[in-house]
């Protein structure tokens, strides 16, 4: 990595297309503007602040992300 966090290169590719599809009613996480005015819900929900933790275990999602994913998300720049 080139040292800075991308979100098209770096924090996209961590949500998968159910991910996104199951966001899809409350904003769009393909939409770095979005995912920057929801980065507080959505850091609070990969580690179960508040809620279940996101995303879901199979069969109805892909499982709660590994720490390695979660410390880039938190990388990325406001």
């Amino acid at each position: 990595m080139s040292g800075q966090t991308s979100f098209k290169m770096d924090i996209l590719p961590l949500f998968t297309v159910r991910d996104i599809k199951g966001m899809s009613r409350a904003f769009d996480l393909t939409d770095y503007k979005a995912v920057k005015a929801h980065a507080q819900a959505i850091h609070d929900r990969i580690r179960g602040i508040g809620g279940a933790v996101m995303p879901p275990a199979p069969p109805v999602g892909d499982g709660p992300w590994p720490q390695s994913n979660i410390d880039l998300f938190d990388d990325c720049p406001p």
